[in-house]
């Protein structure tokens, strides 16, 4: 039976690195979602507060 070692840093480097790129995208995500929702809905209030006049 082999037992990684525990001071061999670079299998968890790996790791780290594709968990921040996994939450980097989900993140550009989001914000690219949430940004164009916000978009919308601005448009849509102005639009509604121009046929409220």
């Amino acid at each position: 039976m082999s037992n990684s070692n525990p001071n061999d840093t670079k299998l968890e480097q790996q790791k780290s690195e594709s968990q921040v790129a996994s939450l980097e995208n989900q993140a550009e995500g989001n914000y690219n979602e949430d940004t164009q929702a916000a978009a919308q809905n601005i448009a849509d209030n102005l639009e509604e507060a121009k046929g409220n006049k």
